[in-house]
């Protein structure tokens, strides 16, 4: 495996899919621009602050860490019969290269990101499917495993009226869990545990809140 300033490329065992660092030459790009979009996206949009968000600061907070270290990657697969099967593959993949991704520790780790990008893909319904599939999986390695499609309606933490997960490219992104994740995992007793076990000692006050609050409830 080649160093990351050499671009380094990683393929999936399962899928074949290839992940670049998205900010790599842009000689590696798709011609239909694929990765020029998802930059400008991440750019844009995830780095930004938004009117609806309900809070201040970017959409993502970690977008912007991550590309300005370059620990941002992303796999184009390209064609419209993209199935349940293929795609969870390509999930899997995606959870097995995540490690291999430097830093593998330390605290910029966190800021790691990879994406799979399906720009043909017109039904979207799969990748919902995929996500909800695969979430226990990619929580219990300690991984964030989330859906982006245009016209997603899943609504914000913060403003129920603002769609965060609406984006111009469908694809299934991976990062480190947190521990400002908790309310995504607040569903499953195993989810939560998962979390527990990764975060306790250094659990948030308003976490430890929330979390009550749910288990009361």
């Amino acid at each position: 495996m080649t160093n990351r300033m050499a671009y380094q490329r990683i393929v999936g065992t399962r899928s074949h899919i290839e992940f670049l660092n998205i900010l790599d030459e842009e000689e590696f790009d798709s011609p239909d621009r694929t990765m020029g979009i998802l930059r400008n996206w991440a750019r844009q949009y995830l780095t930004e602050p938004h009117q609806d968000l309900g809070r201040a600061g970017p959409v993502c907070p970690f977008t912007g860490p991550s590309l300005e270290r370059r620990l941002f990657w992303a796999g184009i697969v390209q064609g419209d019969n993209i199935d349940f099967s293929l795609m969870t593959k390509i999930a899997q993949d995606m959870a097995d290269i995540f490690p291999e991704l430097s830093p593998s520790d330390g605290k910029d780790a966190v800021f790691k990101a990879i994406l799979a990008i399906f720009p043909d893909l017109t039904d979207f319904s799969i990748i919902d499917a995929v996500q909800s599939y695969g979430k226990s999986t990619f929580i219990n390695k300690g991984l964030m495993l989330g859906q982006f499609y245009p016209g997603c309606t899943r609504p914000g933490l913060w403003n129920d009226d603002f769609k965060p997960l609406d984006a111009p490219l469908p694809m299934l992104a991976v990062r480190h869990m947190v521990s400002t994740d908790y309310p995504f995992l607040t569903e499953r007793s195993e989810w939560m545990a998962a979390y527990l076990k990764r975060f306790a000692p250094t659990v948030p006050p308003p976490a430890r809140a929330y979390i009550v609050s749910k288990l009361e409830s």
